[in-house]
């Protein structure tokens, strides 16, 4: 919790402030005010009665007009209440836009917050917010958390002191998960931060609110805000409170609802997503095992042994603001919300030729996951009965995704294993094989063969070079048989030199749904000058057909398996998703696989026959991994069997290392798959 701007009672109203106006061109009419305040860091709002009719529209935005808040009848309230979130600077202008000046006044101004600290706000940087020693949630650090981050908001909440006098407090808060198919607008925050009805229907919350980029200093310029809460739950002494929003989540906030586990086991690690001091979005990590602790202060005293206590930690730390933040453990699932500690930033002192940590960033007390589930039985006091209707005895619940269509951990898609070595080979003159170098390489794309479904949300890349001041690259999904085809996806990122050596994640941003092979990997540029490359396996100790291809100035693709030397390697990138867990719908006009039979006459040689063929027909070979392996034709021709004909082929696979392979021939209308046993 951060108090950040101090309020001052006001009556602002259109029949007695402001300026009237006419808008000969849309045939209406609109009211204007100025609110100025002398030395204001930042300015929020709080309108009481308010409610707005047709075709009337109420905007707050600065003097430069950089940020703009609007609203019209959808931001109608039960309570009649509107908070409207803080923007930087001393003067704020409110305009109502209605199409009869006669109309009647639906809002009253009620409460002004004076921002008298440093904070970021309304989408612009102001220096000396969060501690430097916290991390952006788009760094490397965040790279595995990029799903996760979308459910942390920051949090403005109004509240009234002992006079009535409302004052505005900066908080985090997670969307969290249900049971069930129908997902309602709940966020998990600290009690402390929200403890009444009255403030829950004063707290706006902002979602997606990050730097773009690791090491840079901008955010998108969309306020994605929802004004109005309704209290649903919540115990001081467990220190939680659940509200629910009283909007929808627009689709465009790209929001994600955080999985959670009831589990009292202690996670071997631990990650917290929040906004210190108010600031965008940062990434905490403790890489040790949590404990059990008590959490007290001189105003909260709390049930014994409801904490997870982070004893130091190793990336980040929290701040003032953080209060209500998401912990999650190893498998990405909510176990507890930030109620207090002594972290900060370290800080160094010379004594005697040493330094001398002199702050470390040490305790931080969560409140537990699984003791605000059902400690206390009455609605009001747990989490159970909002996040498992049915009760259902549901212990962990993963993540639900509105652009996923599915609810589970997701698969990856890699011819790299986890634990497989990786490298990165120089290429002739200079520069890499998987990158910028003299063979002036713009794409490069790792082939999957795919005869099902694949339902892809993301990919994975694992870089080895950055050039100094960022790379610019084309990140692709391609479609094709051969070669890519069709870029079905794609997304331009500019690249900063902390990924170097790191790997990267992008959201899609939604599903893709690929029928038949895909290709993914990235394009670049040579001007300006730019230095890029990703990381590669080891090169394969057999002959096998390269899953990777490239793209030589912009010109025809081809596997580096056709290089001189050949080379057969895989890009190190994966698909994210799920993949081969449903079949495609039937074609009508297409024939459903068919099992080969496969003979081996003991000689290094194999034959297939393949009934009923249509147009050309290609024969692919590949390992257990997918990765495609190079096997000769020998010849083919066609056989009399059963009264039936067939096509004959006959390959030669002594060039393979032993194991099992899967044999794919496919013509014009269907594929046929079998698999056999090299020994």
């Amino acid at each position: 919790m951060w108090t950040y701007a101090a309020g001052i009672s006001a009556d602002i109203r259109p029949a007695s402030h402001g300026q009237w106006d006419t808008l000969p061109l849309r045939n209406g009419y609109v009211w204007r005010t100025a609110i100025h305040a002398d030395n204001a860091l930042s300015l929020n709002l709080l309108l009481e009665s308010f409610r707005l009719n047709d075709g009337e529209s109420l905007y707050v935005y600065n003097e430069e007009q950089s940020v703009i808040y609007a609203f019209d009848k959808r931001d109608n309230r039960d309570n009649r209440l509107l908070p409207v979130e803080s923007i930087r600077g001393n003067t704020v202008i409110v305009e109502w836009d209605v199409p009869a000046r006669e109309a009647a006044i639906p809002f009253m101004i009620s409460n002004v917050g004076y921002g008298f600290r440093e904070a970021r706000t309304g989408g612009s940087i102001i220096p000396l917010a969060a501690g430097e020693c916290n991390v952006d949630i788009n760094c490397p650090e965040g790279n595995r958390w990029q799903r996760e981050k979308r459910s942390g908001v920051r949090m403005q909440v109004s509240y009234p002191d002992k006079s009535g006098v409302r004052h505005t407090r900066l908080c985090t808060g997670v969307l969290v998960n249900q049971v069930g198919e129908i997902k309602k607008p709940y966020i998990l925050t600290a009690c402390h931060c929200v403890s009444t009805e009255e403030m829950a229907a004063g707290t706006t919350v902002r979602f997606e609110y990050e730097n773009e980029t690791c090491g840079t200093s901008s955010t998108s310029p969309v306020q994605k805000t929802i004004a109005g809460a309704t209290l649903l739950a919540s115990k001081r002494d467990l220190d939680f409170a659940l509200i629910e929003l009283l909007s929808d989540i627009p689709e465009n906030f790209h929001p994600y609802y955080a999985g959670w586990n009831l589990s009292p086991d202690a996670p071997v690690s631990a990650v917290s997503i929040h906004h210190p001091q108010g600031d965008v979005k940062k990434i905490s990590t403790d890489k040790d095992a949590l404990s059990t602790s008590t959490y007290q202060d001189n105003e909260l005293k709390c049930m014994a042994n409801a904490h997870w206590l982070i004893g130091r930690w190793d990336v980040g730390v929290t701040e003032n603001g953080s209060s209500g933040s998401p912990l999650f453990d190893p498998e990405h699932l909510l176990v507890g919300t930030l109620t207090g500690g002594d972290a900060q930033c370290s800080k160094w002192e010379e004594r005697n030729g040493k330094l001398i940590e002199i702050n470390k960033p040490e305790k931080d007390y969560y409140s537990k996951f699984s003791y605000q589930w059902n400690t206390y039985e009455a609605d009001s006091l747990s989490l159970q009965s909002w996040l498992d209707r049915n009760n259902t005895g549901v212990k962990k619940l993963y993540g639900y995704d509105p652009a996923a269509p599915f609810e589970m951990p997701c698969d990856t898609l890699s011819h790299i294993g986890r634990n497989e070595a990786k490298m990165l080979t120089t290429s002739g003159q200079w520069g890499a094989l998987t990158g910028h170098s003299d063979k002036t390489r713009t794409a490069f794309a790792e082939r999957f063969t795919n005869d099902s479904i694949a339902q892809i949300i993301g990919i994975e890349a694992n870089i080895a070079k950055v050039f100094s001041n960022g790379s610019q690259v084309r990140f692709s999904i391609w479609t094709g048989n051969e070669y890519p085809v069709t870029e079905v996806w794609g997304k331009n990122i500019t690249i900063a030199k902390q990924y170097r050596n790191t790997s990267l994640q992008i959201d899609i941003d939604g599903t893709l749904t690929v029928t038949g092979d895909f290709f993914v990997g990235f394009g670049i540029n040579y001007i300006p000058v730019d230095t890029f490359a990703v990381y590669h396996s080891t090169w394969r100790m057999y002959e096998g057909i390269s899953a990777l291809y490239v793209q030589e100035n912009g010109g025809i693709w081809k596997p580096l398996s056709d290089e001189v030397p050949p080379a057969y390697i895989s890009l190190a990138m994966r698909a994210i998703g799920k993949f081969g867990k449903e079949k495609p719908e039937p074609d009508n006009n297409k024939s459903p696989a068919r099992e080969l039979e496969i003979v081996q006459t003991g000689n290094g040689n194999i034959y297939t026959n393949v009934e009923n063929h249509s147009g050309s027909v290609v024969v692919e070979c590949f390992d257990v991994s997918g990765k495609r392996m190079q096997v000769h034709e020998i010849n083919r021709h066609f056989v009399i069997l059963d009264a039936k004909t067939y096509l004959q082929i006959h390959l030669n696979i002594s060039g393979l290392p032993y194991g099992m392979y899967i044999l794919r021939v496919k013509d014009s209308n269907k594929i046929h798959t079998g698999k056999f046993i090299k020994q």
